[in-house]
């Protein structure tokens, strides 16, 4: 009997207030390279797109998070909450859908001052819930930043988003990818194209690495958890199978 070859689903998320610019075109090249694996299909969204306000630190998602545990264990984990754990209603709702159905998810934000734009660390405080609920443990990612300048902070900016991602309970599966959007990296802007990151070979291979060790890791996830529940006739995430 033939079936149908796995595929996983990939999110990219592209954290800069500018649109059609080298960031999503880099992540919009990282999934085309994604799809033509023929085992993922992909989505993009822009954060700019989302009304994103900061998190308030009203701490409802936790109280959520302690009354389930209280009634289930808190050796149980993921903790079964279902939809979105946010009191604030704005973009970020669809967002943690759109994560929580993914398997993987490539985060690409420019380098802010050795560092991410402020929109992305809101996007980030606001996936607090995920710290607590465990709710992405089975899911990986991967960062990609572009500076103006070599050497201005790309590895510092990735530092941060990997260490974030970490620690909202997604599998890190790459040190990530860093590019420059001038000639050489020197701030010299190539008139020539709207899209200078094309011309960082370096940069590209980069990606092309991010790219493979995302959809190989997350296709082993995937076919491990469809054969442990298989062979268990069970469910690798009930409680039962981390006792």
């Amino acid at each position: 009997m033939e079936t149908k070859p796995l595929k996983i689903k990939i999110l990219g998320i592209v954290g800069t207030p500018i649109k059609n610019g080298n960031c999503q075109y880099q992540l919009e090249e990282a999934l085309k390279r994604a799809e033509a694996t023929g085992r993922a299909v992909t989505e993009l969204v822009l954060l700019e797109d989302y009304k994103i306000n900061y998190c308030i630190g009203c701490d409802k998602c936790m109280r959520k998070i302690n009354k389930i545990q209280a009634e289930v264990g808190h050796d149980v984990f993921p903790v079964p909450i279902e939809g979105y754990n946010c009191s604030i209603k704005d973009g970020m709702e669809e967002l943690h859908l759109k994560m929580l159905d993914a398997d993987a998810i490539l985060l690409m934000a420019p380098v802010y001052i050795a560092s991410i734009p402020g929109q992305v660390k809101t996007f980030i405080d606001r996936c607090r819930t995920f710290v607590h609920d465990f709710r992405l443990l089975d899911k990986v990612a991967s960062a990609m930043t572009i500076g103006f300048f070599r050497n201005s902070g790309q590895d510092t900016a990735l530092d941060l988003m990997r260490t974030s991602l970490l620690a909202i309970g997604l599998n890190v599966v790459s040190y990530g990818s860093s590019s420059v959007s001038t000639r050489e990296g020197l701030g010299v802007p190539i008139k020539e194209t709207r899209f200078a990151v094309k011309e960082d070979l370096a940069g590209g291979v980069m990606v092309d690495i991010v790219v493979k060790k995302l959809v190989r890791t997350a296709l082993h996830i995937k076919a491990g958890k469809l054969a442990m529940v298989e062979s268990e006739g069970g469910s690798c995430t009930s409680p039962g199978f981390w006792e």
